[in-house]
């Protein structure tokens, strides 16, 4: 893999992190540039790239949800409407 394609793929993880190595190698086609996915992962590995997968997030419980609006109010309640 060049030097170019290495920066090429980089500065298209930046943008957008989410993205698969077989997303990366469909878009390096696209600028005819063949690369394997397992090479796509090593190239990324070695420059500090790890893919791992986002902690899922729990969702608000109602109970939750009124109490942060109901804080949110109280501290609100001397502010001057524009």
């Amino acid at each position: 893999m060049t030097v170019r394609a290495q920066r090429r793929m980089l500065n298209e993880v930046k943008k957008n992190p989410k993205l698969s190595a077989k997303d990366f190698q469909k878009s390096l086609e696209h600028a005819n540039i063949s690369v394997d996915e397992s090479t796509i992962r090593k190239t990324l590995n070695k420059n500090g790239v790890h893919g791992r997968t986002p902690r899922k997030k729990p969702l608000l419980s109602k109970k939750k949800k009124n109490a942060a609006r109901l804080k949110f109010a109280r501290e609100h309640l001397d502010v001057p409407q524009r």
